[in-house]
């Protein structure tokens, strides 16, 4: 490994410090099915610990779901600088590389802004069929009970100022460049978009087959000035980069 992907690594282990660990989130999750209707809504505390010398991070969920059935699954621990995740600024991806016959493919997208998260997963069989998606937010606090009614196309402006950054499977970022704001229908018309509570969309495949490209977006309005965006890329060998879009409300 050169020099500057070691570089790279530490910054990416540096951003999971910063943005995540040594919390708590109480988050409010909530599956759905690729038709928008609901399966089921839970609690889960994400636990990121980081230990004393810095090396580790240890990463535990507790879940309690409607029927008061309690669970916890443990993950990692994770050792400096080596975690499933990539790390750009404030946001974070993982899940699946590659699209292969008979496995099961998935992703989550989230972000952080002050003491709120929020993330996507989108799910799909071994057939390559979508399955399920959840929503996922959270708080330092408590868990989010109340969420805003759910944005539509006609509810978000079109002059939107932003920037954006790449980060590839290596942990090599771009220098942040001016970035275009576009609608999340004028993506395409094969991809199914979804709008939920807390300013959280999505615009994901249908299906996933190998050997095609394919993109993945969820968008975030924190608030009624800023707005942030991430995209996730495949092409025929795999996932290919994330990009990190940050857009503020012009006049």
């Amino acid at each position: 490994m050169s020099k500057k992907n070691m570089k790279a690594q530490l910054e990416n282990w540096d951003n999971f410090c910063r943005y995540h660990a040594n919390n708590d989130w109480y988050g409010t999750w909530t599956r759905y099915e690729p038709n928008g209707q609901i399966i089921e809504t839970f609690h889960c505390i994400r636990s990121f610990k980081i230990s004393p010398d810095g090396s580790e991070i240890y990463h535990q969920n507790h879940y309690t779901y409607l029927d008061g059935k309690k669970e916890t699954k443990t993950f990692g621990p994770y050792h400096k600088p080596i975690t499933r995740a990539l790390f750009l600024d404030n946001s974070f991806f993982w899940g699946s590389t590659e699209i292969e016959i008979g496995s099961n493919f998935g992703f989550e997208t989230g972000f952080r802004y002050e003491d709120r998260r929020v993330s996507v997963a989108s799910l799909y069989n071994s057939a390559g069929n979508l399955e399920k998606i959840v929503v996922i937010p959270e708080t330092l606090t408590t868990f989010p009970e109340h969420p805003n009614p759910p944005l539509s196309e006609k509810d978000i402006h079109n002059n939107w100022r932003g920037r954006g950054k790449t980060m590839t499977p290596d942990w090599i970022v771009s220098s942040a460049r001016e970035t275009s704001w576009h609608r999340l229908e004028s993506f395409g018309t094969d991809s199914l978009i979804l709008y939920f509570s807390d300013g959280i969309s999505i615009s994901c495949p249908r299906n996933v087959y190998p050997g095609e490209n394919l993109f993945m977006v969820v968008d975030w309005q924190i608030n009624p000035q800023l707005f942030q965006r991430g995209i996730r890329n495949y092409d025929t060998s795999g996932f290919t980069s994330f990009k990190l879009e940050t857009f503020e409300l012009t006049n």
